[in-house]
């Protein structure tokens, strides 16, 4: 009789960002509850009303989701929110509301989805960047606590920066802030090869092993990078966003022509890195017309 081949274990990774909830170009599930005060004192709940641009990014999410489910099959999956969770106060014109409390309750609700499905294990939230979360992570606590409350079967935390062990070999570093892309297109990936070198060669030189992928995120714009350093091998990914260009992002980004949404999905087998999946959207941003 032959011998029963070994069944390799087998993890899916989620890793998205930059949903800036409360914006009112950024993430918000339609199902999300805020509340208002009548002119008798009356607590009145209510669902507000989507932008064009938020209706796009929902459905977009949403598909991705099902398309996560459908790699996924049974298998279990893991979920990382690497950063800006809100939008802050810092840009009070492109908010949905300027009360705090709305921000996280969006926020809330936009990771909802994931806490629902029966085989996410574990959910990990990064701090962001200090101005979109009420400073100190503020938002980034008082998301992970509610939904920690709510969904008591799921393994939910939060840090800074993280170093995360899967299936007992394939490490994940990720954090919010890293590289920035490049200011041309043919100088995209440069510096953030030189930062990934740079972390392999400090890990090395200190008698570690690098991390098998490295995810950070903020800039909004997806960059993939590979080097193999002394038989070492390490991935970089920096991550798209699901919130579009308002009149400070474009300011900031210096009026790219081109957006980029979505999320990363890495296939993990027998600790070893499989397929990855970059379920992303390309969008023009430019008005379009002839005269």
């Amino acid at each position: 009789m032959g011998l029963l081949k070994r069944k390799l274990s087998r993890t899916i990774l989620v890793t998205f960002s930059d949903t800036h909830g409360g914006n009112k170009l950024g993430l918000i599930n339609p199902d999300t509850v805020l509340y208002d005060e009548a002119e008798d004192g009356e607590k009145v709940p209510y669902k507000p009303r989507m932008t064009a641009t938020q209706s796009y990014l929902w459905g977009l999410y949403q598909s991705h989701i099902e398309e996560v489910k459908k790699i996924a099959g049974k298998d279990r999956i893991c979920v990382l929110h690497v950063g800006d969770l809100t939008q802050g106060l810092r840009y009070p014109q492109a908010l949905v509301s300027t009360r705090m409390a709305d921000q996280i309750l969006i926020a809330v609700g936009n990771m909802e989805p994931w806490c629902k499905i029966p085989n996410v294990s574990h959910i990990r939230l990064a701090g962001g960047t200090q101005s979109h979360e009420f400073m100190e992570s503020t938002s980034t606590i008082l998301v992970k606590e509610q939904l920690s409350s709510e969904y008591k079967g799921k393994d939910i935390d939060l840090c800074q920066h993280g170093l995360l062990e899967i299936d007992g070999g394939f490490t994940v570093d990720y954090a919010h802030h890293g590289p920035y892309p490049g200011s041309r297109v043919w100088l995209h990936g440069n510096v953030a090869r030189y930062y990934l070198r740079d972390l392999m060669m400090q890990d090395i030189m200190e008698g570690n092993v690098p991390p098998n992928l490295v995810v950070r995120a903020h800039y909004h714009t997806p960059i993939k990078e590979h080097l193999e350093i002394m038989g070492y091998e390490s991935w970089l990914y920096i991550l798209p966003s699901y919130c579009a260009l308002g009149i400070y992002g474009r300011q900031s980004m210096r009026s790219v022509n081109r957006t980029t949404h979505g999320l990363n999905v890495y296939e993990i087998v027998g600790g070893e890195l499989g397929r990855v999946y970059r379920l992303h959207e390309r969008v023009d941003v430019r008005t379009k017309e002839a005269i």
